[in-house]
């Protein structure tokens, strides 16, 4: 059976400036391979919403290091799980407003901590124009200079989004991109027709109470591991394949 360990417990973006939550991803990533000896290709990376962010951020780096992080040197790893990523923090398409009262995430939140993330790198380089928000280490949809998804995704992506958040369209703007731009059928998109932002893991989280106060009681079965637990399943039969 695949093992799932912690190794790291990342700084938070408010009290710690970029590139240090990629230094400390990388890093766990070094001594799974280095110390544990686990092949990167038996190695799959996952995150949801910014987790989803930092977990690009990292195969971009894998693929041509950032040079304020030190260099791995290592394989990109076997596979990739996104759950509704956060994949631009500035770009806010129509679904910021068609979804702006479905979705337990607001337009204003995510202004305010892509402000504070951005934040860092932009002191770090002494507010100079050198600074550039459209970085291929944490812009996704228009990265500048562009990224080869070819070279830095794995074997397999799976990815998905709920209609109803409002991160929705960036993510299928993202997996239609990627799509058209690899030789191979590598990607898969899942769609929760109704689901809101992370829907597989709010339905396991979140008790009925909590849930009728957050959704009004739209988030379904709250008494189940069901979507989270297909993930889980999907993995696992990706690492036996």
């Amino acid at each position: 059976m695949p093992e799932e360990r912690t190794l790291a417990d990342i700084k938070p973006w408010s009290r710690h400036q970029f590139p240090t939550q990629l230094a400390e991803v990388a890093a766990a990533y070094e001594y799974i391979v280095r110390e544990e000896q686990v092949t990167p290709g038996k190695i799959i990376v996952a995150g949801d919403s910014a987790g989803g962010h930092l977990a690009l951020s990292l195969l971009v780096h894998l693929n041509k290091p950032n040079p304020s992080v030190p260099h791995t040197n290592l394989p990109k790893p076997g596979g990739l799980v996104l759950i509704s990523p956060w994949l631009s923090l500035y770009h806010e398409p129509p679904s910021y407003v068609s979804n702006a009262h479905t979705d337990i995430l607001s337009a204003p939140f995510l202004r305010r901590v892509a402000a504070q993330f951005l934040d860092g790198p932009r002191k770090s380089l002494g507010g100079s124009n050198d600074f550039n928000k459209n970085s291929p280490y944490f812009e996704f949809l228009n990265p500048d200079p562009p990224i080869d998804w070819e070279s830095v995704l794995p074997l397999w992506v799976w990815a998905s989004a709920g209609a109803d958040e409002i991160f929705f369209d960036d993510v299928k703007m993202w997996t239609t991109t990627v799509q058209k731009n690899m030789r191979e059928d590598r990607l898969t998109f899942e769609i929760g027709t109704g689901k809101e932002h992370a829907w597989q893991y709010l339905e396991t989280m979140i008790d009925a109470g909590q849930r009728n106060y957050f959704l009004e009681g739209k988030m379904g079965d709250g008494g189940a591991f069901g979507e989270a637990a297909k993930i889980g399943e999907m993995i696992v039969e990706k690492m036996r394949s």
